[in-house]
């Protein structure tokens, strides 16, 4: 019995050690293979890498031996030394490891048991009877879970965990069944308790199985199956809210005790237990949230709370015990907040029907801000006692609580504000008595009080601004809270905001100035909103703004580092004092007129100040061009001329312009490095600042703009009809506007353009050239505006029709022909350019009514375009002078033969007259100034085209192409012309003769068709020959090409239609042959393919017309013989096929 005993020990001991070894055995397979499949990738990738960088070798010995393919199969690349198999075939699929393999059979092998026993449960159930179903489950279950303890000792871990899973899934299952059948009537009992009755006996025997086989799967089967027990005993006690509430905080605190059981580790089961706590504690959470909010009395509120506060209090418990400070500071920072939000909801249900009832009391802010003060002076004490960095956790959920307050404080200060606003209306206009009752005191210490919340949490260097905060605040909300006049909220807003100045201007450093010059900005901003209630108060309320910001910016001007805070200051302060003048006006019911004329003052003296004042400069020269460019507008609403206003503003960005100071190297600030321009800023601005006064000139003085530059388009409308039109008139002031404008372009020009800060000169002549310097520009920027006057006088002393548009045209032409004979005058020649033209054209258009006004104003054109066309200067301004003067010739000779009345068609011939003129121009400056003749040749041929186009008639249309046609064969035989002008000139002529002669024969009612193509061909022949000729490699289809179309498809397309057209047909029969010879003689491909081509087509058309009369047997014997014949001389039809082509190839 020993020997028995210690064989069966060793027999267990052999069965444990083959189960270890098959273990292991399969564990070495398996990373055996993978280290494989990783082999094979990695060589594989390196061959096909060394593959790709080696040197193609090119195939030439085998082609060199047999250059002759062989018949057969082409076989494809074999894998060798050099080719991997991966690029024969592609990369190769890799394969699934034995494990996965393994794990998806076991997985798809577990839920078909699943599904077996579920299926067994629900469908087959019925067919036995209780015992029999009770025996069947009990011994099927048991079977399952006799299983893995023997998989276990057998190494087949796996396998027992997949059985394992099915047999506690299958507990549960019993369980169903045996409700389904009332077993041992269980029916009797409640469903919910019988339900968790079963989840928790299965959680205890999966917890059980699990301790008993050592396997991990069975364990995270009980708690898993353990989470409904406590929700469906819940269920089962008809809990509310709070109990729901309760019960999930028990959940969380089961599993977080799982997860404290598995030491916090985050596999397994413990990552289960993580997952179900959380989701646990979120739905508990958020239950106690509901509750929370629905409370109706403080004790509900708390009860609520404290439920919440008891699912982060778990929370935080648990994370404590694991030592991890990221979640302690997470967990800490969360039931801080869950004390807070019960302490707020304590507070506001505190003595209250209901929490919407609290907040229509108005005190729920006050009484939130209470509970953030207690909240953040609790966190102050505590946050230095917890270890870094848990305690950033509690210091955020405080800030959290009182920014609830905050927005209600910044709500109720928005709210204070608009009140002011609405109090200070109408505008100009509200009483002085009225006061603001909204919002009341307790908003204004829940303002304070979060502060101080806030100002316990932050730095003591962030306390200032907070104090600062809080005042602002106070000076909003103080008018409303202790039922003030609306007025006095001007009085708290700039006290305060002049506090907040001071302390920017003594803060060390840049980062927390911004914060409190914003501050200090808006609250003058909303001072000045409100003041706007009374103009008294508006006057007040600038001028206080403009005393503390001068004062500020001038004890600031020598600290260092406040320069560009006190130019910020200083240039507000100017900008707050015209409005207080204005505004003061306005209190003692000055008129519009006068208070426009102060604020004129004011715009002079601070262009004044801008040249004297030795601090901030660039501010006060910004706020000078700032009210200049605003003057001219408000001038709208006054009864004085606008344009004069607009002048004088002009006068003053033309004073505030600085001049082009140029320092000389030696000076620079970087030895060898010129130094740059200054006053770049004031010259943009000026730049900027003179677009609206310009604007609101144009507007004043357009209805007398218009009386020169516009209006004399209007009489296009009565062109010729020799109607005067009444005489126009313009206003004196604009006249004046425009002379004092003038002065001030003159006055900026100079300004701009003078040289300061070099050495003084030191002879007359050089003073004298600096001088002439400056007057070019000053008269180029001058002059437009003069030149707009003189026909505005004219209109302003209302002479007669045409005195304005003829002044005008005086006047433009004669500045057009000064810029053409003074040269370039840079920049500044752009803009009298475009006056200049400006009043040309619309002098001209002005004429156009009666014929002899018009021939007078192009007579002028012509002399002016003559004038610049023969002087030295630019040769643009020469080509426009011809140009214009060939134009204007053109149109004198037309008006010419109308008014003498000649006959009908005397006006084409003039124009054609006229156009020859130009024509001999351009023969003159051909041979003289070659660059210029171009243009007097485009305005020759325009004409000429004008006058076929009037021709009226075709006869007339084709004496007139025939005319042109001999002016441009003269000008082709212009000595020393080049040959491909002449050329050009050659073919022009022709195909003018052409289209003379088409003209002719249209009529002459001249239907045939080959009269008017073949001149054409022969036209597009003799071009081709003479362009081959000079051009010997020209292709034929090029030079021929158009020729042979034009005289072929015509009567190609004519024969193809229904008409007999006998002679038609023989003739293009016999004209191709003719052009078949002839390009087989030249050996001309183009003509040769064309001939050939209308050859066939001609006796296609023929055998098409006699296809009837054919016998029917015709066709059937033709076929035959094609077919033998095709049979039987394919090889030499290839072969004459071929020696075709080549012969054809051979003519060029």
């Amino acid at each position: 019995m020993r020997l028995d005993a210690e064989i069966a020990g060793l027999r267990q001991r052999y069965d444990a050690a083959r189960a270890e070894w098959t273990t292991l055995q399969t564990q070495i397979t398996d990373v055996t293979t993978q280290r494989n499949r990783i082999a094979y990738r990695v060589i594989t990738a390196t061959k096909a890498e060394k593959w790709a960088k080696a040197p193609k070798a090119a195939p030439a010995v085998a082609a060199i031996a047999d250059p002759t393919p062989v018949p057969g199969p082409v076989p494809g690349p074999v894998p060798g030394p050099g080719l991997p198999a991966a690029t024969v075939d592609g990369t190769p699929e890799p394969k699934l490891s034995s494990l996965t393999v393994q794990n998806v059979l076991f997985a798809l092998g577990g839920l078909l048991l699943i599904v077996a026993a579920a299926v067994f449960t629900a469908v087959a159930w019925a067919q036995v009877g209780v015992t029999g179903r009770a025996a069947i489950l009990a011994t099927a279950t048991v079977a399952v879970l006799a299983v893995p303890p023997f998989a276990v000792r057998r190494g087949l871990t796996a396998a027992a965990e997949t059985l394992a899973a099915v047999g506690l899934l299958m507990i549960l299952l019993d369980g169903y069944a045996a409700w389904a059948v009332n077993f041992l009537d269980v029916r009797g009992q409640d469903p919910q308790l019988y339900a968790a009755a079963v989840c928790a006996a299965t959680s205890v025997i999966a917890f059980g199985y699990g301790r008993l086989t050592r396997l991990p799967g069975p364990a995270i089967s009980a708690l898993t199956v353990a989470q409904p027990v406590f929700p469906l005993l819940a269920l089962a006690a008809d809990a509310g809210v709070t109990g729901w509430s309760l019960t999930m905080a028990g959940v969380t605190a089961l599993n977080l005790a799982v997860v404290h059981a598995r030491r916090y580790s985050p596999a397994g089961l413990g990552l289960v237990a993580y997952f179900c706590a959380f989701a646990a504690g979120i739905v508990a959470t958020l239950i106690a949230l509901v509750d929370l909010i629905s409370a109706g009395t403080a004790t509900e509120a708390a009860t609520a709370g404290g439920l919440l506060v008891l699912v982060t209090a778990l929370a935080t418990t648990s994370a404590a015990l694991a030592g991890n400070r990221e979640a302690q500071t997470v967990t800490a920072g969360l039931l801080t907040a869950a004390v807070s939000v019960t302490a707020a909801a304590w507070a506001l249900l505190l003595g209250a029907p209901s929490l919407s009832a609290r907040i229509d009391q108005g005190t729920g802010v006050l009484r939130l801000a209470v509970v953030a003060l207690v909240v953040a002076g609790l966190v102050a004490v505590i946050k230095p006692r917890l270890p870094q960095p848990v305690g950033r956790g509690p210091w955020v959920a405080a800030l959290l609580t009182a920014a609830v307050p905050a927005l209600g404080a910044a709500a109720a200060i928005l709210i204070a504000a608009v009140n002011h606003v609405d109090a200070a209306r109408p505008l100009f206009d509200a009483p002085l008595g009225l006061a603001v009752d909204e919002p009341d005191w307790t908003l204004m210490v829940a303002t304070v009080a979060v502060l101080c919340a806030y100002a316990m949490l932050v730095k003591a260097r962030q306390r200032t601004d907070l104090a600062l905060t809080a005042l602002a605040g106070v000076a909003v909300l103080a008018p409303a809270a202790f039922r003030l006049r609306w007025w006095t909220a001007v009085i708290f807003a700039m006290v305060v905001a002049a506090g907040a100045i001071a302390l920017a201007t003594r803060t060390r450093g840049t980062r927390r100035r911004p914060f409190r010059i914003t501050l200090a900005a808006l609250l003058a901003g909303y001072a000045l909103l409100v003041s706007l209630g009374n103009p008294a108060v508006g006057a007040a309320a600038c001028l206080t703004l403009t005393l503390l910001g001068a004062a500020t910016a001038y004890f600031v001007r020598t600290e260092p580092g406040n320069t560009a805070l006190g130019s910020a200051i200083a240039a507000v302060s100017l900008l707050a004092f015209p409005p207080a003048v204005w505004l003061a006006l306005m209190a003692v019911d000055v008129s519009v007129t006068w208070q426009v004329r102060a604020e004129l003052v004011v715009a002079v003296g601070f262009a004044v100040a801008a040249r004297l004042t030795p601090w901030y400069r660039s501010p006060v020269l910004t706020v000078s061009l700032l009210l200049t460019t605003v003057v001219p507008v408000i001038a709208l609403a006054g009864e004085d001329a606008v344009a004069l206003y607009a002048a004088v503003a002009l006068v003053l960005v033309a004073a505030a312009l600085p001049p082009e100071v140029v320092r000389p190297a030696s000076i620079s600030a970087t030895p060898g490095v010129p130094a740059a321009t200054v006053s770049d800023g004031a010259l943009s601005g000026g730049v900027l600042a003179a677009i609206v006064p310009l604007l609101v000139l144009l507007f004043a003085t357009g209805r007398d703009l218009a009386v020169v530059l516009i209006e004399p388009y209007g009489a296009l409308g009565s062109f010729w009809s020799g109607d005067v039109p009444a005489a126009v008139s313009a206003r004196w002031s604009s006249i004046a506007a425009l002379l004092i404008v003038a002065g001030a372009a003159a006055f900026a020009a100079v300004r701009l353009t003078s040289r300061a800060g070099l050495p003084d000169a030191t002879s007359a002549g050089s003073s004298r050239s600096s001088v002439r310097a400056n007057f070019r520009p000053a008269l180029w920027a001058a002059v437009p505006v003069l030149a707009v006057v003189v026909p505005l006088v004219v209109a302003a002393v209302e002479a007669p029709w045409p005195a304005v548009p003829l002044a005008g045209l005086v006047v433009g032409l004669g500045g057009i022909v000064a810029l053409a004979l003074t040269g370039s005058a840079g920049w500044w020649g752009a803009v009298p350019g475009v006056v200049f033209s400006a009043l040309a054209a619309a002098g001209l258009a002005g004429t156009t009514p009666v014929r002899g006004a018009m021939l007078t104003a192009f007579a002028l054109v012509v002399v002016a375009g003559a004038v610049a066309g023969v002087s030295r200067r630019a040769e643009a301004a020469r080509v426009g002078g011809w140009i214009a003067g060939s134009v204007a010739v053109v149109v004198c000779a037309y008006t010419s033969s109308q008014m003498v009345d000649l006959g009908a068609g005397s006006g084409p011939l003039s124009v054609l007259a006229a156009a020859a003129i130009a024509a001999a121009l351009e023969f003159v400056l051909a041979a003289r100034r070659p660059r210029e003749a171009p243009a007097v040749a485009a305005v020759a041929h325009s004409a000429a085209l004008i006058a076929l186009l009037v021709a009226g008639t075709t006869g007339r249309a084709a004496l007139i192409a025939t005319l042109w046609a001999v002016v441009l064969g003269l000008r082709a035989l212009r000595p020393g012309e080049r040959a491909a002008v002449r050329f050009r000139y050659t073919v022009a002529a022709a195909v003018s003769v052409l289209a003379g002669w088409w003209l002719f024969l249209g009529s002459r009612d001249v239907t045939t068709v080959e009269i008017y193509t073949l001149p054409a061909a022969a036209l597009a022949l003799g071009a081709g020959w003479l362009a081959r000729r000079g051009r010997p490699s020209l292709p034929s289809w090029s030079a021929y090409g158009p020729a042979l179309a034009a005289g072929f498809l015509p009567t190609l397309a004519l024969i193809s239609g229904d008409g007999p057209e006998y002679l038609r047909r023989l003739l293009l029969g016999v004209a191709a042959v003719v052009v078949l010879l002839a390009g087989a003689r030249a050996r001309l491909q183009a003509p040769v393919v064309t001939g050939g081509v209308m050859l066939v087509l001609t006796a296609l058309h023929e055998l098409v017309q006699f296809w009837d009369l054919v016998p029917r047997w015709v066709p059937l014997a033709v076929g035959g013989l094609l077919l033998v014949g095709i049979a039987t001389t394919m090889e030499q039809r290839r072969r004459d096929v071929l020696r075709l082509r080549n012969a054809v190839g051979r003519m060029s």
